[in-house]
């Protein structure tokens, strides 16, 4: 049985087909009562619009494709859910799907979004490489990049301050009276490991802490896995650092889960970790004195703001790059303490 069309629609109904079609759009040229008798006689034949044939006409499909790196990772979700919640009353609805840290995969997931026509992209890059997102067939599709920018890809992106959280992080341990501070991070192809690495090394000598490279980790991906496994190399060194600042959410949990397999209640006792990302379990891990809190709200915000706007066909500041500044914050009931965040004494946090 074939399915009902907008002419028997419009034959039930008793009007033109050019009016079902503007009761379909939301005309408000249709009279209330013949609004309701169309819509009648389509909830009567089961008539359902065909969207794909809709968008091979007017050549928009009110999609937006995603691409995360990782779907575990809460961040990015967190980041996803807030842009969902702003294109959404705009009528635009999301495909999510993961590159699992791969640029093949990646590529492969780009083209799939081209050749289902979404009207804009949204990126957190899997790696450095970048020529993929140069194919001319993007050229008519809004590209935003979140987190994560690759050079000499010039398209909008929204990141938070690396080098500030970071700063703040090692300040953070230094006042509670760590010297000795490990690192633990990922691949340096990645934008977010590379800035977060330079900016442990930058903060610890300006604090004149000694940097020991032995327990600089930063390689593979910035996953619970690599979080394991970094910290089990550091932790069967016999005089490995009391502190470690974690680069990203998944490797901090990864490293809390590691160490609480492998030490004793004294060895954990003496092990305190500072991490980038603060998410609704972080209070959970209670190794960790100080997160960085990415403003996950305001970064959808801002990426939703850019979409919507090159969609409309505004292109005046593009490309437009957006710096938010994290919030800082002292997990006391596991034993961080408050630190002056400034230049003043009186400058105090205390989350």
């Amino acid at each position: 049985m074939s399915s009902p069309t907008i002419k028997d629609v419009a034959k039930s109904a008793n009007v033109s087909i050019a009016t079902v079609s503007r009761v379909l759009n939301h005309s408000e040229t249709v009279h209330k009562h013949t609004q309701e008798r169309v819509l009648e006689a389509m909830d009567l034949l089961g008539y359902n619009r065909n969207e794909v044939a809709r968008s091979l006409k007017f050549r928009h499909t009110k999609t937006i494709g995603i691409i995360a790196p990782e779907l575990s990772n809460i961040f990015f979700m967190e980041v996803v859910e807030a842009i969902e919640r702003c294109v959404g009353p705009f009528g635009y609805s999301l495909l999510i799907t993961s590159s699992n840290d791969s640029i093949e995969e990646e590529k492969r997931k780009l083209q799939i979004f081209i050749e289902r026509n979404v009207d804009g992209i949204v990126v957190m890059p899997a790696g450095a490489e970048g020529q993929h997102f140069l194919t001319k067939a993007l050229d008519k599709i809004p590209l935003v990049m979140v987190d994560r920018c690759i050079e000499g890809i010039n398209v909008d992106f929204v990141e938070t301050d690396s080098r500030y959280g970071v700063h703040q992080m090692i300040k953070a341990l230094s006042h509670e009276g760590y010297k000795r501070i490990g690192y633990i991070g990922g691949d340096l192809s990645i934008h977010t490991a590379h800035e977060r690495l330079f900016a442990y090394l930058e903060a610890m000598e300006e604090l004149g802490l000694k940097v020991e490279n032995r327990f600089v980790y930063h390689q593979g991906s910035m996953t619970q896995t690599s979080g394991r496994s970094l910290i089990r190399q550091a932790l069967l060194e016999v005089d490995y650092p009391e502190a470690f600042f974690i680069a990203n959410d998944s490797l901090h949990l990864g490293a809390t889960i590691q160490a609480l397999e492998m030490l004793s209640s004294s060895q954990l006792d003496q092990l305190v970790f500072a991490s980038f990302d603060y998410l609704s379990y972080a209070p959970l891990l209670k190794l960790c004195h100080y997160a960085v809190a990415q403003p996950c709200d305001k970064i959808g915000e801002e990426v939703s703001t850019l979409l919507l706007k090159r969609l409309s066909g505004n292109w005046e500041d593009y490309p437009k790059h957006v710096m938010l500044k994290p919030e800082i914050k002292v997990l006391r009931a596991n034993g961080g303490i408050p630190y002056p965040l400034g230049n003043s004494k009186s400058d105090m946090l205390s989350s």
